[in-house]
């Protein structure tokens, strides 16, 4: 019996207009009508969940950050956070100074290392120039999940801590509901959600996902564009 979906958001549930469709709105709501609980995962903050929720109120839970930070919508509360250390972050720019970089607190991006001193960070991203390999190499012996985000031709590592991923999100969420792994479905588009995907043995993966995220594929199922998620929730009855 399925208790929960949790599906991503960017390149899975958002169509070419940065919109939910309305029909898969109908759709999340008959499933909530039918006591599922509907939940976001995100590499962005939950912030950006909570505007699409405003008119039509539609998520539960939000794993953002890539699992970094997880929010209780309707009790709007954080009930899970792991961010970086000082010295991993410092590490990591002690062996990459020169490269772009965002720093992800709970609710804000901030663009250089100095204006982070004071600050709690949850994710770094940098943006990839020809040498994904020797970064990954520079940084593959520090406590830290690394995983590949496309956006717009442009390629970027995300960073998080070694106790954060989708999957240890999920997992919090499942120990609090008292859910069984067997009563998860996930949707996912991103490579962020590996983790996720290699642990909720039913698992969706739109089709414009990268290939190696389809490696561990229960079902290919159809794009954004083509409202995949929506036929996926469509057959849950």
């Amino acid at each position: 019996m399925i208790k929960m979906v949790v599906s991503s958001f960017y390149n899975t549930i958002i169509d070419e207009e940065d919109a939910i469709p309305t029909s898969t709105m109908l759709e999340i709501e008959r499933i909530r009508q039918k006591g599922i609980l509907f939940s976001i995962c995100t590499n962005r903050q939950y912030k950006e969940i909570l505007d699409y929720n405003k008119d039509f109120s539609f998520v539960y839970y939000i794993i953002s950050l890539n699992g970094s930070v997880v929010y209780d919508v309707s009790k709007e509360k954080i009930i899970y956070q792991k961010k970086l250390t000082k010295t991993n972050i410092n590490k990591i720019y002690k062996f990459l100074p020169d490269l772009e970089y965002k720093f992800y607190s709970e609710k804000e991006i901030y663009n250089s290392i100095s204006d982070i001193e004071d600050k709690d960070i949850y994710k770094i991203e940098i943006e990839l120039s020809d040498n994904e390999k020797k970064i990954k190499d520079k940084l593959k012996n520090l406590p830290i999940n690394l995983s590949i985000l496309e956006l717009n031709g442009k390629k970027y590592i995300e960073i998080t801590s070694n106790q954060a991923s989708m999957f240890s999100g999920v997992d919090k969420i499942s120990l609090k509901k008292d859910l069984d792994l067997s009563n998860i479905i996930a949707i996912s588009g991103n490579e962020s959600d590996i983790s996720l995907v290699q642990n909720i043995k039913r698992n969706f993966i739109v089709k414009n996902a990268s290939k190696e995220l389809k490696k561990y594929a229960y079902k290919i199922v159809k794009s954004n564009i083509e409202k995949g998620v929506e036929i996926v929730l469509s057959k849950i009855k």
